[in-house]
């Protein structure tokens, strides 16, 4: 199945005026520092998509905790536009393919519980892509359409109409906080689209793939709990891109709680130049979490120039059965996310997804 540029998506789900929302289409940003390397060009075809399951190398994981499967998928290949001609006094560019769709994504499992999530970028032919290949996973959303199903902060609004947000990853691909005996449940029913976003440094187009590595049990699993994705953004049910200064800024968002229950994990998606993303329960003053963005911690997050860019974020989960927070209708919940910027960018981020259980 092809992917879905956001227009056709969009007639198809009735909602076209979320086009204007959604900065979609294929783009290219002005030249930025990189230097001139180049790369081979791939020869598979853009935008054709093939999803395969297999198991995941030893190498690069270890084994599943007992009695979950782990089911890695590939979602792809996806074009990006090669980076623009050299400007003057700079190298060359960074492209964009614009929010994308991929509608009826795959799903690992159904009438199952997913335990765990991680989003990867790779190659066609296997290997990791990232800043040290020119291609970054800017972002991706997975949503989930089915009966009953409503996002928990933007249902009413017209990002909703794809369904609950359950999952999201930007390039640090900080997997889903989870925690032993809770999980997101899947039913026959759900249909699964995926938002993405990539760039490329390189003067080349680019194809890579998103694989997505799931860890899920059986819905026939005992003690198994159900969780509710709530996710907070700095830019509520829109692009999630906001301003941000040279220096140090701060931004806040509140949620008013209406997803009671225990607090079992979340974590935080940050840009370049963030520094940190808290979240504290203002009613109770608790903090429930301080997400750290951490930079070059490994070679494929370290530019040509030597740069270093966000690799991870801390995430926050429960410890020996103890909830980070148990939250109650009402309640008021602040996100606040704090860059130190080296240069002014119009294209930040401060988001967060948080995992309660009702029980």
């Amino acid at each position: 199945m092809r992917p879905v540029r956001a227009s056709r998506a969009l007639r198809m789900l009735g909602v076209a005026t979320l086009v204007l929302m959604s900065g979609v289409g294929m783009s290219t940003s002005g030249a930025q520092t990189h230097d001139d390397h180049e790369m081979p060009t791939t020869t598979t075809t853009p935008g054709q998509t093939t999803t395969t399951t297999r198991p995941t190398p030893t190498t690069t994981a270890p084994p599943p905790p007992a009695g979950t499967t782990r089911t890695v998928i590939d979602y792809g290949p996806y074009g990006i536009p090669a980076a623009p001609p050299p400007e003057p006094g700079q190298t060359h560019g960074h492209s964009h393919t614009g929010n994308q769709f991929q509608l009826f994504a795959a799903k690992p499992c159904s009438n199952c519980y997913i335990t765990g999530m991680k989003a990867d970028l790779i190659n066609p032919d296997g290997s990791v892509a990232g800043w040290k290949t020119d291609s970054q996973l800017h972002h991706m959303v997975l949503f989930n359409m089915s009966w009953g199903r409503q996002d928990a902060t933007c249902g009413g609004q017209f990002l909703g109409f794809l369904g609950e947000r359950f999952f999201a990853s930007g390039d640090e691909r900080t997997p889903m906080p989870s925690q032993a005996g809770y999980g997101y449940y899947v039913s026959w029913l759900d249909s699964w689209t995926m938002i993405y976003e990539l760039a490329n440094t390189n003067v080349n187009p680019q194809n890579v793939k998103i694989r997505m590595t799931y860890e899920w049990m059986p819905g026939t699993a005992t003690g198994m709990k159900k969780l509710d994705p709530v996710w907070f953004d700095i830019v509520q049910c829109g692009l999630s891109e906001f301003s941000v200064p040279v220096g140090r800024s701060t931004q806040n968002w509140t949620w008013t709680v209406n997803r009671p229950g225990k607090v079992v994990g979340l974590g935080g998606h940050l840009h370049d130049g963030g520094v940190n993303i808290t979240v504290k329960n203002l009613n109770t003053g608790k903090l429930e979490c301080d997400s750290k963005a951490r930079y070059g911690e490994t070679p494929l997050y370290i530019d040509h120039h030597g740069g270093a860019h966000i690799s991870s974020m801390s995430t926050c989960v429960m410890q020996n059965g103890v909830p980070v927070d148990t939250i109650s209708n009402g309640q008021r919940i602040q996100m606040t996310s704090n860059y130190n910027a080296t240069a002014a960018a119009s294209d930040a981020m401060g988001i967060v997804i948080m995992y309660v259980s009702a029980t």
